[in-house]
């Protein structure tokens, strides 16, 4: 089948011209010194990364919005779906990060309740 106005024989597209391969110089490439990348893949998976440097970060206490009494016994999250609060039976559901300053551990004792309570730092 020809097309209108094209004058190119089919062999020289589809034929042994086709086919020729063109030889290649080598080229000499310059030497370069190449070093280890250390990387790290998102999220933290993966290799790279020295451990032994990172920052422990610090604990984050979570406040009964409730009552005032903060949570201190390790990781909240961990904690069962059925916690509630020692103080004052709330669900583990009315708890929030506590954004207030902790030195030490926290006091849970009656005064320190009410003034977290009254600041409202959650």
């Amino acid at each position: 089948m020809a097309l209108k106005g094209v004058t190119a024989p089919r062999t020289a597209f589809f034929g042994s011209n086709a086919r020729m391969k063109m030889q290649v110089a080598a080229v000499a490439r310059p030497t370069v010194n190449r070093q280890v990348v250390k990387s790290q893949a998102f999220f933290g998976f993966g290799s790279g990364g020295n451990k032994s440097t990172t920052v422990a970060a610090a604990p984050q206490y979570y406040i009964c919005v409730d009552c005032g009494y903060i949570y201190d016994r390790g990781d909240f999250k961990k904690a069962p779906d059925s916690y509630k609060c020692p103080v004052c039976k709330s669900a583990k559901s009315r708890f929030k990060v506590y954004k207030g300053a902790v030195k030490g551990k926290p006091s849970n004792t009656g005064a320190a309740l009410q003034q977290r309570f009254k600041a409202r730092q959650w």
